[in-house]
């Protein structure tokens, strides 16, 4: 016997095996690229969506990868097809398309749009305001500030900690690394003197390094400096590596501050702001691991409030 009352419905751990048949996510983004923490963010969404038992397949758009891999082997992020489209449709569904801040108005014509802020609004591309009919969910509060749902956060922990972690075996820290890719390339800003001629992580050029050859660098470093909003600061203060952030006209707040504090991170080159950061790396690193725990319960809120758009936009459709 197996202890389940089959009169009184299905077993406890039925909803772990079977989607729970709620309205399923479309999750619109780019190719996966393991350099970019917002494309990263997006598919990490479509596979935990997965996990939790929804139902949420992936829209790639814009140019394919080398390797013609539009999704990651290592996650649940199937793509959506004509015929799954179809099939949703046929059991009169209302799917919840999830797009990026970067994408302008709603392409698919979706009836049901939720957009997921992971950068100032129009900084990158896309539209500055949103339009009322969409939920807006952002990845930080900062973000949030923005929208006219500032209490809508889904802070995603995107650092693959089986790569950015503290070294093996303690080192003596010597010389600095920096990035500033969209600083440079995007608003044509100068480097600052602190900068010239020490190592420039790089994520766009044939030797660019790897995950793997960035931990190897924040292992052995004093300090990583950052002209704009990157995951690369998170990944060196995991690594040990204390970051400091250089203020400019493109980059006047940190995007992650109310989630991730200010431990292990300097705001610009003052001395006392380095040396704090230096002496509180360890403990920024525990405030992001932390993380990965609160994550679950956020996602759970994010469901909800999605799913609730979608009956509303579904009843707002059956009126119309």
């Amino acid at each position: 016997m197996t202890g389940i009352d089959v009169r009184g419905g299905h077993a406890p751990t039925t909803d772990y095996i079977y989607p729970r048949g709620m309205n399923p996510y479309y999750v619109v983004a780019p190719a996966y690229a393991r350099n970019s923490a917002g494309i990263r963010a997006l598919h990490l969404l479509c596979h935990a969506l997965n996990r939790r038992g929804q139902t949420a397949r992936m829209i790639v758009y814009g140019d394919s990868p080398a390797d013609g891999e539009l999704v990651s082997p290592d996650l649940l992020t199937p793509l959506l097809t004509p015929g799954l489209r179809a099939l949703d449709e046929r059991r009169g569904l209302m799917p919840i398309t999830v797009y990026p801040e970067v994408v302008g108005g709603n392409p698919f014509s979706a009836p049901c749009v939720v957009r997921y802020v992971l950068n100032f609004p129009g900084l990158l591309g896309g539209d500055a305001v949103f339009s009322p009919d969409e939920l807006c969910f952002s990845f930080s509060a900062v973000l949030a500030a923005h929208t006219r749902q500032p209490d809508n956060v889904l802070f995603i922990p995107v650092v693959d900690t089986r790569v950015f972690r503290p070294p093996p075996v303690p080192q003596i820290r010597k010389g600095t690394c920096f990035y500033a890719f969209k600083y440079q390339h995007l608003h044509g800003g100068a480097l600052w003197d602190v900068t010239r001629d020490i190592v420039e992580i790089t994520n766009h050029r044939p030797d660019s390094q790897t995950p793997e050859d960035i931990a190897a660098l924040f292992h052995r470093c004093e300090l990583f400096y950052a002209y704009e909003n990157t995951s690369l600061a998170t990944e060196a203060v995991l690594c040990g590596c204390p970051a400091v952030l250089l203020p400019n006209p493109h980059f006047t707040e940190s995007i992650g501050l109310r989630e991730l504090g200010t431990a292990g991170y300097a705001w610009g080159e003052d001395p006392a702001e380095i040396a704090r950061a230096k002496a509180t790396v360890e403990e920024g690193a525990r405030t992001y691991l932390a993380k990965y725990e609160t994550f679950w319960l956020d996602l759970d809120r994010f469901v909800d409030r999605t799913q609730s758009h979608a009956a509303a936009r579904a009843v707002a459709s059956a009126t119309a």
